[in-house]
């Protein structure tokens, strides 16, 4: 279940900076047709202000949970994307596993003891 975060005010004298970037045609869709509905947003725009938000405090979760969190994925070597794909596979292998023992096939995937990708930086 996901718990409803505070969005963290923007104080009134902080301007908003343009920042123009060139999307593949695949991205653009997904945060037209996906991403901005999913959020509810009403523009392309405020959708990705907010996922960037999100990312760069760490989901707003509280800064003693922030710390450790970047604590562990520093010792790991992983930036907040990678880890977050760590984090993501873990949780992936914890639900083939109970498909597996539910007599379920969990999938067409790789081995759950294989490690997940890196992400590929541009």
């Amino acid at each position: 279940m996901l718990w409803p975060m505070a969005k963290t005010p923007m104080p009134a004298d902080q301007e908003m900076r343009q920042l123009n970037v060139k999307v593949p045609p695949e991205d653009a869709h997904f945060v037209q047709e996906v991403l901005r509905p999913a959020l509810g947003f009403p523009y392309n725009a405020e959708a990705v202000r907010e996922v960037i938000s999100q990312l760069r405090t760490w989901f707003r979760l509280p800064a003693y949970v922030v710390e450790l969190l970047q604590r562990d994925a520093a010792a790991q070597g992983l930036n907040i994307l990678e880890y977050l794909q760590m984090l993501l596979h873990r949780r992936y292998e914890e639900l083939a596993k109970g498909e597996r023992q539910q007599g379920k096939a969990p999938g067409l995937s790789r081995p759950t003891s294989a490690a997940p990708p890196r992400p590929s930086r541009r």
